[in-house]
């Protein structure tokens, strides 16, 4: 049974693994609209808030960064 080791990664780990991705993606979101919230709160100009969550926004360009040799 060669086969059942490549169908306990597709149907056990790979969609605990998507789930645990998904999850990150989350917090990330959720951490912006925070901190968004919070500037927004403070009293901040609109254009100010914009340049603030484009400076400290943790985003990675996922494609960029797959396919650099390293």
């Amino acid at each position: 049974m060669r086969v059942l080791p490549f169908l306990r990664f597709f149907f056990y780990y790979l969609p605990r693994i998507m789930f645990h991705i998904a999850g990150l993606f989350r917090i990330l979101n959720r951490g912006k609209r925070a901190f968004r919230k919070a500037l927004e709160k403070e009293g901040l100009p609109d254009d100010v808030v914009e340049v603030l969550i484009e400076e400290f926004s943790p985003d990675v360009d996922w494609r960029e960064l797959l396919r650099r040799k390293t």
